[in-house]
């Protein structure tokens, strides 16, 4: 616009405007007529300050503020009074500038203007001198001058003069600086009176009003130097403030706290008062309109959040002005400054508030999941189900059950319309209803995915002591939606808790967009197909789900090239009361199964089943088939089905290798529970993730490692039971079994591994594993068991004998006493397992019609080449329900044919020599004088036989008659001191020890422990030197061992063939041969009672040599060993029973 360089004219001027500065433009006689007219005359309303262009002064625009003010020129008092805010309100309006100022000083100007060199043209009078020539002569206030002035900037612009006469002047033009378009108090090109702003808050008006206060304060003290002009600002001064504090009507500060101030003012009066600013203090550290409760679960670390949309206004009936979204800022405040909500998210997360508008609380899709998905328990049920299209954040605000209620997706056409019913809070925690849509294109819209069947929670109790959760994920990234940000009150808590304020909210806004770690995270598998494990601390309410794209093809894709889609909401966890209840737990891992038992209080103990115990989002289903595929999907997990004991003690491994070093339960190793048979056959031949049996015995590194995976499990799984049941840890003890075969070295690693275990399985190092942890022999487990759980009266002769998958622990009492113990590896795994793996057709004949078992003998003649699978394959048929009941009930019929034949006779050969050497035994101890005989002792004879292998003998043995051999044989052994002998089966085959671990040795029972021999009886003389030697106890280390001969396995042999009609007949070289083996297992029996001569010579108690010497674990009874080579030669088929 050109302005015309002419007096002031009025509104109805007629004087015409020319196109261009600079230009002559011709004019007619009336020209000077239409002047005069248009002169604005006294009267009138005073010019403003921006239509003043011709005032030949130097100094005219501190001259024509000068003159507004005394005048009380409206449209330079209101630019004045704004000029002023920029001082005062500057702390508030940082976002937008920042104020310096220069000295000026005009009497260098004029001795040395822009540093030119001088002239010889005297004549030449520079503006430098013309501004010191000119400078006005009085001031406002004495010891003010003009020889320095300053220059306020704005953004390193120009926006004003600091001088005497009216403290501030704006500058002439300053419409180009950067910025000043978005204060508040800027219109129309100018500056203008704050009081008439439409975007400000009463707090700031009461900053304006205490600075002008300090100014009137400071002034006042002041001697006048012009009356005039002093009374004329200082009558501004105090109209400005009454503005304001009419405006700052319920505001109200605490405290004034100077603030630092980037001024460089000259060093006169007045001028030390305006750099003195002032921000307020509340005990309310912040003012909102629109902000979010944040949820008690996080009140204590986050103070809540602030809500931004422009619908806002329009919703409430206001203005964009009238919505105050934080302190100074408003609705209006954002809509003219784009960029500004980034300042005001920085301050918002200072003071511990998340900054949220409806694009960061909505998603970037909607997932409309497949009809086929399983209906989602927490989610509408409508024919369409959705994942809630919110992000997690969120849920710190608001609860999953709030969430469910207050979200409401519905089809709009082709499009979806989502609506979210908040509740916004002010400052004060007043109330106000606000309804945010969104609708989601049909572009935007995810069709083709679903919740996979492995999406789930273990456990599913909440109790105030548990704080051992795992989520599991187990799907395909090209059909279903995949997991993201995990939402678990106690671990974002513990996430929050070291962080400073600001970076808590910080966390909170980057699980908006980003993958936030949440607890531990364990990649499984990483491709098209996904399984994860997360380790957290707290059940969670939600999982933020995404998915990939399409274009991913088959390799895996990152968190960040997922497109979001929203919650999966978990329902809530059983809540527990804890109680003062006491569990013992009693775990036995065993070689082929494993059993718990749990005794709460002083009740008997009782079979602990692991119940289904994972907290599914979706409804399971209730047909059988159903059933089985969420079974399957968690066959990577815990199973989702109720676990009775006994279970296998079967180890699966991941191809996941875990970083920690502490072997922590179902990380890259996990209890594999075998759900139907058939499908763990199928699994013997992946070798990536390899099945792995025999745990109990590997004495490898690895092998005690993969001990430690198991029993850290089984010890987690059972707390789990106990805290299910209200039972708190400190409350919670274990007892573990060990067989006395095992060797000195092997039962310190065991008893190390097992307390590490529980320290590890309950994720808890202050549990005093030392004090609440227990280990006692399998045989006086198993003891205990017949003595409380079956009642057998110990007050006469008993012999217990436990057969497991590996070994047989034996114990042997008179009148109520431990006379005995001991343990030996021979039990089913020698007899049934091994027999079946070299006789494979004899299981298509005991299957029967039976489909599964039939399927299964396919399965297992595909993998019959090798031997060690077969053998594993044949342990999970055997030890299956379907197979157990068709042993039962086919087992008479199959004897009828050859291999069912030898079978029976092999199952009556192998109990036959247990019995056998147990008749030893009683004889040794008969010579010990420990075992009494006489008229007064009883004669009767009672031997319980329990154990999983039990079921075999129990079912060959079951009648009477079938056990008239074996007392027969007894008989003859011990020279006739028994006349009544009788075989009691377990009630419940391998629940012995479990149980018994739980039994009170010293009350219950009345059984005496305190004495006992558990010397090893040979059964086979060994000559050491030219002694014959019958028990290991006396084997000297430092003298040769060498059987002498196999006289009592000949002898056996006979009795066998006598009194149970089965011909066993040795040729002499199978006798060298099973000689030499003996001898050779006799040679590494003295190598390993050499070093434990030399290690344990100090050790004292029942780790002591002696002690030790009396086990099986230096040498095993020689008879026993030729006892299991005949049986292995038969098993084989080297050695036919004729």
């Amino acid at each position: 616009m050109v302005k015309k360089v002419l007096p002031p004219l009025n509104d109805q001027n007629q004087v015409p405007n020319i196109a261009g500065s600079g230009e002559w433009k011709s004019e007619d006689a009336t020209f000077l007529a239409k002047l005069a007219k248009g002169l604005r005359m006294s009267g009138e309303e005073v010019v403003s300050a921006a239509d003043i262009n011709s005032v030949p002064d130097v100094w005219a625009r501190v001259l024509i503020v000068r003159n507004g003010l005394l005048d009380g020129s409206k449209s330079i008092v209101d630019e004045w009074r704004g000029t002023l805010a920029l001082l005062a309100l500057e702390p508030y309006y940082k976002h937008i500038y920042a104020l310096s100022s220069n000295i000026v000083n005009i009497q260098d100007i004029k001795n040395n203007p822009y540093n030119t060199p001088p002239t010889d043209d005297d004549n030449y009078a520079h503006i430098g001198k013309i501004l010191f020539d000119v400078k006005p002569q009085d001031t406002m206030v004495q010891g003010q001058d003009w020889n320095a002035i300053g220059v306020l900037t704005f953004e390193k612009k120009a926006i004003a003069v600091v001088n005497p006469y009216t403290m501030v002047a704006a500058a002439r033009d300053y419409t180009q600086i950067k910025n000043i378009r978005k204060l508040p108090w800027y219109e129309d090109g100018f500056l203008i009176d704050p009081c008439n702003a439409k975007d400000m808050r009463n707090e700031q008006y009461l900053v304006l009003s205490n600075y002008i206060g300090n100014l009137i304060t400071g002034i006042q003290g002041l001697s006048p130097s012009n009356m005039e002009v002093f009374n004329a600002v200082m009558g501004r001064l105090q109209e400005f403030k009454n503005s304001c504090e009419a405006k700052s009507a319920g505001a109200d500060f605490s405290n004034w706290v100077p603030t630092k101030v980037n001024l460089n003012l000259p060093a006169q009066p007045v001028y030390d008062k305006l750099s003195q600013i002032f921000v307020g203090e509340t005990d309310q550290s912040a003012k909102f309109d629109c902000g979010l409760t944040v949820r008690p679960e996080f009140e204590d670390q986050i103070k809540g959040a602030i809500f931004a949309d422009f619908r806002l206004a329009q919703s409430a009936g206001k203005t964009l002005s009238d919505i105050r979204v934080w302190n100074n800022y408003s609705l209006n405040s954002l809509r003219q400054d784009e960029t500004l909500y980034k300042d005001l998210k920085d301050e918002c997360e200072k003071e511990g508030y998340l900054y949220l508008t409806p694009e960061t609380i909505f998603t970037e899709k909607l997932v409309v999941f497949a009809g086929d998905n399983r209906k989602l328990k927490e989610h509408a049920r409508a024919s369409n189900q959705f994942a809630y299209p919110v992000n997690s954040s969120l849920l710190m605000f608001m609860d999953p059950k709030t969430l469910s209620t207050n979200c409401i997706i519905s089809p709009d056409g082709d499009n979806y319309k989502v609506i979210l019913y908040l509740e916004l809070v002010n400052q004060s925690r007043s109330t106000t209803n606000y309804t945010l849509e969104k609708i989601y294109k049909a572009k935007d819209v995810v069709k083709n995915r679903t919740v996979p069947l492995g999406f789930s929670v273990w456990p599913d109790i909440k109790i105030e002591s548990w704080d051992q959760y795992y989520f599991f994920y187990d799907g395909n990234a090209q059909v279903n939606v995949l997991p993201k940000n995990i939402f678990s009150i106690k671990d974002i808590r513990s996430k929050l808790e070291n962080l400073t304020v600001d970076d808590r909210v910080k966390f909170i806004d980057k699980m908006i967009n980003s993958h936030q770690v949440i607890g531990e995270e364990m990649p499984i598998q990483r491709s098209t197909a996904v399984t994860e494990l997360r380790s957290i601390k707290s059940s969670p309410e939600a999982i933020m789900c995404n998915v990939a794209t399409q274009s991913g093809g088959k390799s895996y894709t990152e968190h960040e090239k997922r497109l979001d889609v929203g919650l999966i909401l978990f329902p809530d966890a059983n809540q527990v009361q804890e109680t003062s209840n006491q569990w013992a737990v009693g775990i036995d891992f065993g070689t082929t199964n494993s059993c718990v038992y749990f005794k709460e209080n002083k009740e008997n103990p009782k079979e602990l089943a692991f119940k289904n115990r994972i907290n599914l989002p979706y409804e399971p289903g209730t047909d059988e088939e159903e059933i089985e595929e969420v079974m399957q999907a968690h066959k990577e997990f815990v199973p989702s089905r109720m676990v009775p004991s006994p279970f296998m003690t079967i180890l699966r491994e991941r191809n996941y290798k875990e970083s920690s070093a502490e072997n922590l339960p179902f990380r890259s190793n996990f209890i594999y529970y075998v759900d139907q048979v058939l499908y763990a056959i199928q699994d013997l031949p992946d070798d990536k993730r390899p099945l792995k049996f025999n745990l109990k015995w590997d004495e490898a590194e690895q092998g005690r490692t993969k001990v430690q995976y198991f029993m850290a499990q089984t010890v987690l799984q059972p707390a789990v039971e106990a805290a299910a049941n209200g039972v708190k840890r400190e409350n919670l003890t274990f007892n573990f079994s060990y067989p006395e075969a095992y060797s000195a070295d092997h039962l310190r690693a065991f008893k190390r591994i097992t307390r590490r275990a529980v320290n590890v399985g309950l994720a808890d190092e202050k549990y005093k594993t030392h004090e609440k942890s227990g280990f006692e022999t399998e045989s006086i487990s198993s003891a205990l068991y017949f003595a409380k759980g079956q009642e057998i009266p110990f007050t006469e002769n008993v012999v217990t004998i436990d057969i497991g998958g590996g070994t047989s622990d034996l114990s042997i009492w008179q009148d109520t006493k431990l006379l005995w113990r001991n343990s030996f590896r021979l039990a089913g795994k020698d007899v049934l397992i091994n027999y079946l793996t070299n006789n494979l057709t004899l299981i298509k004949e005991i299957s029967g019609n039976d489909d599964l078992l039939l399927e299964s003998y396919q399965t297992l003649q595909s993998i019959r080449t090798n031997k060690s699978k077969l053998a594993n394959g044949i342990e999970l048929l055997v030890n299956s329900p379907q197979f157990g009941e068709a042993f039962k009930n086919r087992f008479s019929m199959v004897t009828g044919k050859e291999k069912g034949k030898e079978l029976r006779d092999l199952t009556e050969l192998a109990l036959s020599g247990i019995l056998y050497y147990v008749s030893q035994v009683v004889n040794h101890l008969i010579e010990s004088r420990v075992f009494k005989t006489g008229s007064s002792k009883s004669k009767s004879l009672r031997i319980c036989l329990g154990g999983k292998a039990s079921t075999l003998y129990k079912i060959a043995f079951e009648d009477s008659d079938d056990q008239e051999s074996l007392s027969k044989m007894i008989e003859k052994v011990t020279d006739g001191i028994f006349t009544s002998i009788g075989i009691v089966f377990t009630d419940a085959p391998k629940h012995e020890v479990s149980y018994g671990l739980l039994v009170d040795k010293f009350g219950a029972t009345d059984l005496d422990l305190t004495d006992r021999s558990h010397e090893t009886v040979l059964g086979e003389d060994v000559m050491v030197a030219k002694s014959k030697i019958s028990i290991v106890s006396d084997l000297d280390p430092d003298k040769q061992w060498r059987l002498k001969d196999i006289s009592q396995l000949r002898t056996f042999l006979k009795y066998l063939q006598a009194y149970s009609r089965i011909p066993l007949k040795l040729t002499k070289k199978l006798e060298g041969d099973i000689e030499g083996r003996i001898n050779a297992e006799l040679k590494n029996g003295q190598a390993r009672a050499l070093e434990l001569k030399r290690d344990m010579q100090s050790v004292e108690g029942d780790e002591s040599l002696a002690e030790i010497q009396k086990t099986s674990s230096i040498i095993e009874p020689v008879f026993i060993q030729g006892l299991k080579q005949v049986i292995n030669e038969v098993t084989s088929g080297k050695l036919k029973i004729k």
